[in-house]
């Protein structure tokens, strides 16, 4: 059963040109529309939904412009294809077009507000985009505008391709409740450093989005900001991919205090840790009396974190599983982190890390 929640059309069967973030896609073309179930009723039972999104941004692309279609959540203990659909698209049928990029460190962009769905706990969730490559050899001459797609900071507009992924959607690290009669407000945190990524084979051809994202509810969330000295960023101390300032700069999370700094992809076998959030950090040639940089990790569960500061995270890579040796399939890269520290985030406040140069010393 699937719960149908807008006032604005009927949802038709994702098929053909949406695909599912973390899912499979449905068939190729051609599927038939499907019977949309009954919009959710105020009443008994029900209480009102708001969701918005945002990103932590990443180097090489000035646009990630995403078409998105639908929300679809599960409450818990639902049947595996019991999902309650939030339908996004206009009167016309046209997606909710949005540049990711535009929303970063802490700022939304806002999905819809004030749905009303089932109360309950909710503890799976996916979202709807239109990608119309079903394999990565579609993109080659696919026009990039027919859907969701990339801007290279190289120039030139690149299709998305979504990998196939498990149907059971992403099962959220910290499931919210929509109390009865009352209202829930969420945040679906996309990470485009740990899911954005162009194979060699497909250069300038298609990008791959291996999606991942946290869903938070925001009135139980704090964040994480500060500022990173100039020597730290510009290569000057030796550590740095490059000397330049304005790239290959971020500040990654890892949850729980004392953790050693480990990559997107940190191998299970080692003492290293994954982070749950990363932020770029945005280089000001004005910030204090010699320049330096911001950054914001926004939307954290309360609880301890080490935040660690890196120069090479343009040196990151994602999996790919198609790769012809261990290397391209586990993508576990021995980044350098500096000045690792130890922060507690409480709801709705504000936690402050800098990273000095002095702290390398």
């Amino acid at each position: 059963m699937t719960t149908l929640i807008t006032d604005r059309m009927s949802f038709r069967a994702a098929c053909g040109a949406a695909l599912l973030l973390m899912l499979s896609a449905c068939g190729g073309g051609g599927g038939s529309e499907a019977a949309a179930p009954a919009p959710v009723a105020s009443g008994p039972g029900t209480g009102t939904l708001s969701a918005s999104i945002t990103d932590a941004a990443l180097d090489d692309v000035t646009a990630v412009n995403l078409r998105v279609t639908a929300l679809q959540l599960r409450e818990q203990g639902a049947a595996e294809g019991d999902w309650v659909v939030i339908d996004l698209r206009d009167a016309l049928g046209n997606a909710l077009q949005f540049n990711l990029l535009d929303y970063q460190h802490g700022a939304t962009f806002a999905l819809f507000e004030d749905e009303r769905v089932p109360a309950g706990v909710y503890e799976h969730a996916r979202l709807v985009l239109e990608a119309p490559a079903r394999t990565p050899v579609e993109c080659r001459g696919q026009d990039p505008l027919a859907g969701s797609h990339v801007e290279a900071a190289t120039g030139g507009l690149v299709p998305l391709f979504i990998p196939s992924g498990a149907n059971a959607g992403v099962r959220l690290v910290s499931p919210f409740r929509v109390p009865l009669n009352g209202s829930a407000d969420i945040v679906i945190d996309f990470d485009l450093r740990q899911s954005l990524h162009q194979p060699a084979a497909f250069r300038n051809q298609c990008f791959f989005l291996r999606p991942a994202f946290r869903v938070e509810a925001v009135q139980n969330t704090g964040r994480i900001t500060g500022t990173v000295d100039a020597e730290l960023l510009d290569g000057s101390n030796g550590f740095c991919s490059d000397d330049d300032p304005m790239t290959g700069n971020a500040v990654y999370v890892y949850a729980g205090a004392d953790q050693l700094p480990g990559d997107l992809n940190a191998d299970p076998d080692a003492t290293t840790a994954a982070p749950v959030a990363t932020s770029s950090v945005e280089y000001d040639a004005l910030f204090g009396n010699s320049g330096g940089g911001t950054y914001t990790v926004a939307f954290l569960p309360p609880g301890d974190y080490t935040v660690a500061f890196t120069c090479r995270a343009d040196q990151e890579r994602l999996p790919n599983p198609d790769g012809t040796s261990d290397d391209e399939r586990f993508a576990v890269d021995e980044l350098d982190f500096q000045a690792p520290q130890t922060t507690t985030v409480t709801a709705r406040a504000t936690s402050v890390v800098d990273f000095s140069a002095a702290l390398e010393e």
